[in-house]
């Protein structure tokens, strides 16, 4: 999915900063239990971890008891999930699918749950794309099974855009999904159809960017309806309500 904007994307650079971008330890507490919890609230044990990254959602379900498969597209991301898991002693199930072939990699109704987490939907540009994909994570998960998905508060980039670009103000909390005082990233580009993130890690001052695709107030959720999932609950940073000043938004979509 990176090859959308294959000039932009330093993936070995990312690889080296991104355990200090997110810090797992401050992730899990910034969560507080919600991604166990709704698991074990719809009876998920066999998961789909859409997108591996670095392994910190694969390791940390893996460690709870769960029957993990793990997949991403990214062979240097692949090798330092590998690295981490040995560190956690556990051992990763690895798949390297692009999404929107999942329907011929997987029988429909394989998983309990699909986790399409860390923004990363927004890797897609193609409102076709970025159906097929929903679809496909509908087809693979079993009735009454559930994907957990979450994407980043565009609506704040693209409202505030002049505000964040020209006078450097970037509102970020740092305590949900990103929470690394190491390494920052801030939005150096924001259009319609684009983010352009930059983050810089403080203790190299190595740089490395990623481009995104920004949806807009209710664009995923309306998408997820389009999938065809049957019940829809949102919430923000963990709380079960709509906030706008959010840093990131969670969708637990039940088929």
């Amino acid at each position: 999915m990176k090859d959308v904007y294959p000039e932009n994307y330093n993936s070995k650079v990312l690889v080296e900063m991104w355990a200090d971008f997110i810090n797992w330890d401050k992730r899990r507490l910034g969560e507080d239990g919600f991604l166990l919890n709704i698991l074990k609230k719809f009876h998920c044990q066999k998961i789909f971890d859409a997108c591996l990254g670095d392994g910190a959602d694969s390791i940390h379900l893996l460690k709870n008891g769960f029957n993990v498969t793990s997949n991403d597209l990214d062979k240097l991301f692949i090798q330092k999930a590998k690295e981490n898991a040995k560190k956690h002693n556990v051992i990763l199930n690895i798949t390297e699918y692009d999404w929107r072939d999942l329907d011929k990699h997987f029988q429909e109704k394989s998983f309990d749950a699909v986790l399409c987490l860390g923004n990363s939907l927004t890797y897609l540009f193609d409102k076709k794309d970025q159906l097929k994909t929903l679809k496909n994570f509908l087809k693979i998960i079993k009735d009454n099974g559930i994907l957990i998905i979450d994407e980043r508060n565009y609506q704040y980039f693209l409202d505030k855009r002049e505000e964040i670009l020209k006078e450097g103000k970037f509102r970020y909390s740092g305590k949900y999904v990103y929470c690394g005082d190491k390494v920052h990233g801030k939005p150096i580009e924001i259009s319609n159809d684009k983010v352009r993130m930059e983050y810089t890690d403080e203790k190299t001052g190595k740089v490395g960017y990623l481009v995104l695709y920004p949806f807009k107030r209710g664009e995923l959720l309306n998408l997820l309806k389009k999938a065809g999932f049957i019940k829809i609950e949102q919430y923000s940073d963990y709380k079960k309500e709509y906030n706008s000043d959010a840093d990131f938004y969670q969708y637990v979509c039940v088929k």
